[in-house]
């Protein structure tokens, strides 16, 4: 469990501007009593003032970037995928409100691993995909995944939000904990009526945080060359098992389903196609830097079929160069 600050801490009594809500919320929990005991009231509090937007956007995008970009490099594939609803991950950490939640160390914003996004994929050839027999689902399972022996030939990466998150505040009422706990040594139910399914318990509400349609990225890149050919498969099966089963905690009240955003990989893409287009234009020369923005535009011009007119700004620009570059010197690259 959490344990309590020290009570000559420094910490502020609400997180900067710029904090880290993740390590705000594991860390530094004040909502303690005289005795050190959590009141229910303290639990809703400290859940509902962190209910808040977290990430800073310039910091997801740059990091969902990089690892499109580490993905595509491998032969792999990045999408992004949208929450239909509510989504929680890591509930059953220890926290004082009693249900924690999965923090990206760096980013401080809900995430889900890797290795949760493979055991996901798993999950759904092994007992949910009947589109298979025994053989091939066997296969997919040794080959995909791994054995004790030798690693799967697909590597599973984390999904990360895509933009800051936007947490909102929800409760749990648990009714059959002790039933959960001990109904397998009940004899008598009436020597145990704490403990049995009924309609007279006092379930007492227990807060914690969810993000509301969160939008992740999700990548899955091949581990040797000679499986690639199986990624459309692999992804297939992620999109079913996001969709039908979903993803993180209470996917049985429908939390964490999600459905693949074509629009916003595609914007992502083309972000990632910019900033490649500005760093390439970035190690030329000043003359090559002009001449490649006038080709740029030229092209753009062929693609839509339009011829410039003769008046244009665009062309003015372009004879005005053409004129200065019979004084520039041999082009080079800037090193």
């Amino acid at each position: 469990m959490t344990l309590p600050l020290y009570r000559a801490h420094q910490a502020p009594n609400a997180l900067p501007d710029s904090g880290h809500r993740g390590l705000w919320y594991e860390r530094f929990f004040n909502a303690y009593d005289d005795h050190w005991q959590v009141p229910a009231e303290g639990k809703a509090k400290w859940v509902q003032d962190n209910a808040k937007r977290t990430g800073d956007s310039a910091s997801l995008e740059n990091a969902a970037q990089r690892q499109l970009e580490l993905v595509t490099q491998l032969g792999g594939r990045g999408a992004v995928f949208q929450a239909d609803w509510h989504f929680a991950t890591g509930l059953g950490l220890p926290h004082p409100v009693e249900n924690g939640l999965i923090w990206h160390h760096t980013l401080g914003v809900p995430y889900l691993a890797g290795s949760t996004v493979k055991g996901l994929v798993r999950a759904w050839v092994e007992v949910w995909d009947e589109s298979l027999d025994e053989t091939a689902r066997q296969h997919r399972l040794d080959t995909w995944f791994g054995t004790l022996e030798q690693a799967g030939a697909f590597l599973f990466f984390d999904a990360l939000p895509i933009a800051p998150v936007n947490l909102r505040a929800d409760v749990m009422t648990p009714h059959l904990g002790k039933w959960y706990e001990q109904g397998g040594e009940i004899a008598e139910w009436h020597h145990a009526p704490d403990c049995v399914p009924a309609d007279w318990h006092a379930p007492v509400p227990v807060p914690f945080l969810v993000a509301d349609k969160p939008r992740l990225l999700f990548g899955i890149a091949p581990r040797y060359v000679d499986h690639a050919a199986e990624l459309p498969e692999v992804f297939k099966a992620l999109k079913q098992a996001l969709d039908c089963l979903g993803a993180g905690a209470k996917t049985a009240v429908g939390y964490g389903q999600m459905r693949e955003d074509p629009a916003g990989t595609a914007d992502l893409q083309h972000k990632l196609r910019k900033k490649a287009e500005q760093e390439a234009l970035s190690a030329l020369s000043p003359e090559q830097q002009i001449l490649r923005r006038l080709q740029v535009q030229f092209e753009d011009y062929r693609q839509r079929n339009v011829k410039p007119e003769a008046g244009s700004a665009f062309m003015g620009e372009t004879r005005q160069w053409l004129a200065a570059g019979r004084e520039w010197s041999a082009p080079s690259v800037r090193s």
